[in-house]
């Protein structure tokens, strides 16, 4: 028989499902594996030895479950979270920054349904059980976790029920003035007189002259020294006020604690074109406390510039220096489902309709019973205190939070069930609905004709993407290239699969992300504007992913790979550069074990800018050491090459020495009584006990730089190929590997071994001339042969692996072989 040499070169489609092994027709199946196992797919085409895994902290309680979660400021500033059951922590470039801690109030069975949404130093946290909070860097080392308050939404339905709602108070600074120093209080005017009190006394149809030129001002100070916060008013003209043209148009509102020194907090001008009994409303920032306010007026009198007159001045309170007050509801009807108001209402919004048309909204402070609260007022002051018909409460309740946030054309969207709710333009805080472009938005039925809950949102070119259980949808502007705004929206569906309520993640040319299931990963591109189609990437490799995933992880530099934890512990790979042909997946097992598995388990996956440009790969495995499960965060380390021997990390949960020659190096009490392999100065020393947290070099041996931690090895398995057949396919007719040729790059041959599939022995990669004379390794780039003892059943497939703590590149092989004719 004449011997066959069928060279692959390219393993770009990674590992492939068993039920494609006999698939020898499609283009894929000679790029491809039946194992890939601690080698990474390279978009060149060759297969590499992933980098080790370096040990940064345990966690803080090892025995509950730990996530990870990115926050990026900037590629120059970039941490790793440490989510656990009750706290947070921050790692930065491979170690803890300093001793900060975050309470927070997420159990351990919560951490993996969180979704976040970050901008600059900001991030906002989501959970439907759980108010959002807002998690905020000040400084490298400072950091808050605070509730996030909706500022005026969003609310449920209007109530339609009989049920009224009669607030105690109105938010006013001033009392229903009564005179100018009654009930308390003090009121006056430039203009002299006793009827100043008359713009403070609730009254819109009065007249009330407050100065007989065109400047003055009007005048309130509170009892007793008090001070107070305000931060909005509203102005009302009186009935005649077109006839006589004598209100005002300019003015500014002042504070002061001595009545002499003010302080400007609001200017207006141009006030004009006003109608009788016209109130406008006013809001400014303000957080100092006065004990005087006023409105110092301009450009009143009317044409003659005699007589300024107006009807009604209220200044508001601001909510954070407001006294509680009681809101009473006349029934429960309406209420929570006809329940009455429950102890979980605290810190829910409530939006009233006051008497003169305009809606408010206020905050619950505290509950006293099933039908009566205590608020505090936001906005504006309410003209009474009369009972109010028409009522929304704040659509979040324990349960019904928000689930999951983006950022969108300069707006903050969360999502919850079949809706999105959008903020203002530019102003993340403000919630509440309105009909001008940049008002905020609500969008209902996002699902579309099915009634699917939305499980994500992300920002896509062009479109909100709407992640359901049912499929994506994009929600954009109705035009091409359009804002999205309460009036010109359009919701598509796209040809996608149901989506797992796993964080999507931007891959340059596209999205990946779970489908419901958790079995599969699918890549969404775009088609044409606001339009989408879905793939499963990894049907291929169906069997990586069926085995449960459990987050993504994207990562760009030095190749473009996503990462996932899965079910089992494993840790899924998927070089992905489409544009290149190359999706490839790959499985990892990090070194140790834990319980029945013969590997660590890797629970949680973060990517990070690193800061010598690449990314930073941060896990949290869990394994059991000294017989105690153990969890510990880990950066992967960047993929050897280019470099010198000793320099290659290629263990896990390792460290590094270097400096003077030394025979034991200590600090190893992470891994007390495993047995580890050592990187001494390029020489390699495998099986060696970690005891009271050292290591020691047999033989008295020295070296300068150590890289220490536990083993892994690296896998590939061929595939059968089909070539050289005189009659058609050989595909399942016996062969027999008389060698195997590999084309390597930085490459330690000592660690290389070669298996027949049949056949029980690995047959080591022999090149004594590359070996040092002091037992040193060398890298060694070029080819080489290894004789195979196979047998006629062997069907042409071969095993290599790689068992040393060393660089290890494999850029093509040939199998060379006889088969059956």
């Amino acid at each position: 028989m004449t011997a066959l040499y069928p060279v692959q070169d390219v393993f770009t489609r990674g590992e492939i499902s068993p039920r494609l092994h006999a698939r020898a027709s499609l283009d894929l199946y000679r790029a491809a594996l039946a194992k890939c196992e601690n080698f990474v797919t390279l978009p060149h085409g060759g297969i590499r030895a992933r980098g080790g895994t370096y040990f940064v902290n345990e966690v803080k309680n090892s025995a509950k479950k730990t996530r990870g979660v990115p926050f990026i400021f900037s590629s120059e500033q970039a941490y790793c979270l440490e989510f656990g059951d009750q706290y947070i922590r921050v790692y930065a470039y491979g170690a803890r920054v300093g001793t900060v801690e975050i309470a927070s109030p997420y159990l351990e069975s919560d951490l993996f349904e969180l979704a976040y949404v970050q901008s600059a130093d900001q991030m906002w946290i989501t959970h439907r059980d759980y108010p959002p909070k807002v998690l905020t860097r000040t400084a490298h080392t400072v950091w808050t976790l605070d509730d996030f308050e909706f500022r005026d939404g969003p609310y449920d339905d209007i109530n339609d029920s009989a049920t009224t709602l009669t607030p105690s108070d109105t938010g006013h600074l001033t009392p229903k003035m009564t005179g100018n120093t009654s009930p308390y209080g003090t009121a006056s005017a430039s203009g002299g007189g006793t009827d100043a009190y008359r713009m403070f006394n609730r009254d819109k149809i009065n007249e009330v002259t407050l100065d007989g030129g065109s400047d003055g001002y009007i005048r309130y100070q509170s009892p007793g020294g008090a001070r107070r916060v305000v931060d909005a008013y509203w102005l009302t003209t009186y009935p005649t006020a077109t006839s006589d043209n004598n209100y005002f148009t300019g003015w500014e509102i002042q504070g002061s604690n001595d009545g002499t020194t003010w302080v400007t907090l609001d200017s207006r001008t141009a006030e004009t074109g006003w109608a009788n009994s016209e109130t406008r409303f006013y809001e400014f920032h303000n957080q100092a406390a006065f004990e005087y306010y006023q409105m110092a007026f301009t450009g009143g009198g009317g044409p003659d510039a005699v007589d300024c007159q107006s009807a009604e001045l209220a200044f508001h309170i601001a909510a954070s220096d407001q006294t509680p007050f009681d809101l009473t509801a006349s029934g429960t009807a309406g209420i929570n489902d006809g329940a009455g108001f429950q102890a979980t209402d605290v810190g829910r919004a409530i939006r009233l309709l006051g008497a003169d048309g305009i809606w408010r909204w206020a905050k619950i402070t505290s509950r006293t019973s099933g039908t009566v609260v205590k608020i505090v007022l936001y906005g504006h002051a309410l003209p009474n205190t009369n009972p109010i018909t028409r009522w929304r409460l704040g659509t979040f309740v324990p349960g019904k939070y928000v689930e999951s946030g983006s950022l969108y054309e300069e707006r903050l969207a969360f999502s919850r069930r079949f809706s999105v709710y959008a903020s203002a333009t530019g102003d993340f805080d403000n919630f509440a609905l309105g009909e001008k472009d940049d008002d905020a938005l609500e969008f209902v039925q996002a699902g579309g004709g099915q009634a699917n809950d939305i499980v994500w949102i992300a920002d896509s070119d062009g479109a909100l993407l709407i992640g359901t259980s049912g499929g994506i949808r994009a929600l954009s502007g109705s035009g091409i290239d359009e804002a999205l705004t309460p009036s010109s929206f359009k919701n598509r569906r796209s040809r996608t699969f149901g989506c797992a309520r796993i964080r999507p993640v931007d891959a340059g040319q596209s999205f990946l992300y779970v489908t419901r299931s958790r079995r599969s990963i699918a890549e969404l591109a775009q088609v044409q504007t606001t339009r989408y189609q879905s793939d499963d990437i990894g049907q291929i490799s169906e069997h990586i992913p069926k085995k449960g995933v459990v987050e993504l992880a994207y990562q760009t530099d030095p190749d473009p790979i996503l990462w996932f934890p899965l079910d089992n512990g494993e840790l899924g790979g998927y070089t992905h550069q489409p544009s290149q042909e190359v999706r490839g997946m790959h499985r990892h097992r990090i070194g140790g074990s834990f319980s029945g598995s013969d590997w660590a388990i890797v629970e949680s996956a973060v990517v990070t800018p690193g800061q010598n440009g690449v990314d930073d790969i941060w896990l949290i495995v869990k394994r059991t050491i000294g017989g105690v499960t153990r969890r510990y965060i880990e950066v992967m380390q960047t993929p050897f090459e280019y470099g010198a021997l000793e320099d290659g990390f290629q263990v896990d949960c390792g460290l590094t020495y270097s400096g003077a020659a030394v025979n034991v190096v200590s600090g190893l009490g992470h891994l007390n009584g495993e047995k580890i392999d050592v990187l001494a100065d390029g020489k390699v020393f495998r099986g060696l006990a970690v005891a009271s947290g050292q290591v020691t070099l047999p033989g008295g041996a020295t070296a300068a730089k150590w890289q220490v931690g536990l083993p892994f090895q690296s896998q590939a398995d061929t595939l059968e190929l089909d070539v050289g057949g005189r009659d058609g396919s050989i595909i399942g007719r016996r062969k027999k590997v008389a060698k195997l040729i590999l084309s390597l790059l930085e490459t330690d041959t000592t660690g290389l071994e070669v298996q027949s599939f049949i056949r029980g022995r690995w047959e080591a990669v022999r090149m004594p001339s590359i070996v040092a004379p002091d037992g040193k390794a060398k890298l060694y780039t070029g080819n080489a042969e290894v004789p195979i003892d196979d047998s006629w059943e062997g069907q042409g497939r071969v095993k290599i692996r790689h068992v040393n703590p060393t660089p290890c590149t494999i850029r093509a092989f040939t199998p060379v072989f006889d088969a059956e004719p």
